[in-house]
């Protein structure tokens, strides 16, 4: 029998063997639970939760209009990007990978850096032009006199722009949290040198610095 299909026939009539090897290894994984216990730990949690609620919002408003623009595009390239690169961020942090993928510390923390402030300054630029889409819509919703007081389509669209201004506050929150944790807020002191001179004490020296026992007492 080829290999191949040895290997497919092993797999066929085991088709649990794979579970007991996955279990093992994510056993012998430690999990850093400090990070999950954490604040830095439960803003990345925020932030996914935020880019996702922000990406289905606008998706359910598409999905109403029955029509994308291209700053819809953006928007979803951006928190959908965003959110899958955070989620793989709380997962190599919370099973501790970080060291196994990077063997350079300064590597790691270069990106812990610059990562919050691209996805920052794209998730400003693209909620931004969002509620400018927003606005446009639903001025033109309220100009028809046969539309409902309400509007249920602007809502969507409304709380994706706000998800997504609400994300760029969480990551430029985790930016400054990046850089302080970094020093680079914190200003070095001035080292102080203390000098230490040896002295050498003469023998005669020596002889005046130990106490008298003659049995004198001072006068009082």
């Amino acid at each position: 029998m080829a290999p191949e299909k040895a290997v497919l026939f092993h797999m066929e009539n085991n088709p649990t063997s794979l579970v007991p090897r996955t279990q093992r290894w994510i056993s012998q994984q430690s999990i850093n639970k400090e990070f999950l216990r954490s604040f830095t730990g439960a803003l990345k949690v925020s932030e996914m939760v935020s880019l996702g609620t922000g990406f289905g919002s606008l998706l359910h408003y598409v999905k109403l209009v029955d029509e994308t623009s291209s700053i819809d595009i953006l928007y979803f390239v951006i928190t959908g990007v965003s959110t899958f690169f955070t989620l793989i961020l709380i997962v190599t942090l919370v099973l501790n990978l970080q060291q196994k993928i990077t063997t350079s510390t300064k590597n790691g923390n270069l990106f812990m850096l610059i990562y919050p402030l691209i996805a920052a300054i794209l998730l400003l630029t693209s909620s931004s032009l969002l509620v400018h889409e927003a606005v446009k819509f639903g001025d033109s919703y309220h100009s028809q006199p046969t539309n409902d007081a309400k509007c249920d389509t602007c809502g969507k669209i409304n709380v994706a722009a706000v998800f997504g201004f609400l994300s760029w506050i969480l990551f430029t929150l985790d930016l400054f949290l990046q850089m302080r944790q970094h020093g680079l807020f914190c200003r070095k002191g001035k080292q102080r040198r203390i000098a230490v001179r040896s002295i050498q004490v003469s023998p005669g020296q020596e002889q005046d610095t130990q106490p008298r026992n003659d049995g004198e007492h001072p006068s009082v």
